[in-house]
């Protein structure tokens, strides 16, 4: 039976999220000899190489790694859970908090919660990624992620997978972006009958899994699709063109598009409701504890007119 010790197995946990045995060492308050020697000592008993060393570019883990740390960081969590007796009390071995957010509102959103978060919580190491709604869900199910921002696509549908908890921030807007050269910009409201013989261009997040052609289908049954892209600037850069109008609930001003054409953002008549953006995290099983901090962070700063505010 395999020697391993739960100091090896945190100190490898420590190098695969810090991406570095020196990073890791000066966090986790021990000696980069100490690290470098736990690391030498799991892949000797295990018989496999777990990470790559390299000077310039710090640790990559294996495939071996990755499988490895997966299993290590559950054993060090629920040794951690055994061993702390007040469940509130700070974990120190829980390593950074990873957060992903829904990519075209992550401008919207990340900045300002990061910005806050750093200065209310120093101690407490943050990164984030982006992507689809599709890829921040996976990230949660696999423990990639402790956290996700992202509207709410889950509740209608009933497609939210076991093991994740919906927590609403705000509501959201369905607005109109066009071009200001366009003779339908002059107005302060647009209605949807109004926009039936405009073409419209559709930013559709995943395309393999379609959610706003069918929503905007039975809002506007006879709206005119002239181009679908999943990539939310090249829409906002398109409309600038004048080539068509597009849907957005996005909390952000329509300000202008990659190449600095001008663009409006006019509400409808009557408004529209869009969405709910919520924050995704993990239920009933381990949370980074300092996940909730930053949920609650992001609904305070919601609430008093922050992110989500120039809707």
């Amino acid at each position: 039976m395999a020697d391993l010790s739960l100091v090896q197995l945190r100190h490898f946990c420590a190098v695969a999220e810090y991406g570095s045995i020196t990073e890791a060492a000066k966090n986790t308050h021990v000696s980069a000899t100490a690290v470098g020697a736990a690391i030498t000592s799991l892949e000797r008993t295990l018989g496999t190489v777990l990470c790559s060393r390299e000077r310039s570019r710090g640790v990559t883990l294996t495939p071996s790694g990755h499988h490895f740390y997966r299993e290590a960081k559950r054993l060090v969590r629920g040794a951690d859970d055994l061993l702390r007796p007040d469940p509130d009390q700070p974990d120190q071995f829980a390593g950074p908090l990873h957060v992903g957010a829904f990519g075209p509102t992550s401008p919207a959103i990340l900045p300002e919660l990061l910005e806050v978060f750093e200065q209310e919580h120093p101690e407490i190491s943050v990164d984030f990624t982006t992507g689809t709604v599709l890829e921040l869900v996976e990230g949660l199910l696999a423990g990639d992620l402790h956290c996700a921002f992202s509207y709410d696509v889950f509740s209608r549908s009933g497609v939210l997978p076991k093991g994740l908890a919906l927590k609403p921030l705000y509501r959201t807007e369905l607005k109109v972006m066009i071009s200001p050269r366009h003779p339908l910009a002059v107005r302060d409201r647009i209605s949807i009958d109004d926009l039936k013989d405009v073409p419209l261009i559709v930013y559709e997040s995943n395309p393999a899994r379609r959610f706003s052609l069918p929503a905007l289908g039975r809002l506007h049954p006879d709206m005119k699709v002239r181009y679908m892209t999943k990539e939310y600037e090249l829409m906002r850069a398109m409309v600038g063109r004048g080539l068509g109008y597009s849907l957005s609930m996005n909390p952000m001003p329509a300000g202008s598009s990659y190449e600095g054409k001008p663009l409006k953002s006019i509400r409808l008549d009557p408004p529209l409701a869009g969405t709910t953006m919520v924050a995704i995290v993990p239920d009933g099983r381990w949370q980074h504890p300092a996940a909730k901090t930053i949920v609650g962070l992001a609904h305070r700063l919601a609430a008093a007119g922050g992110i989500g505010a120039s809707l």
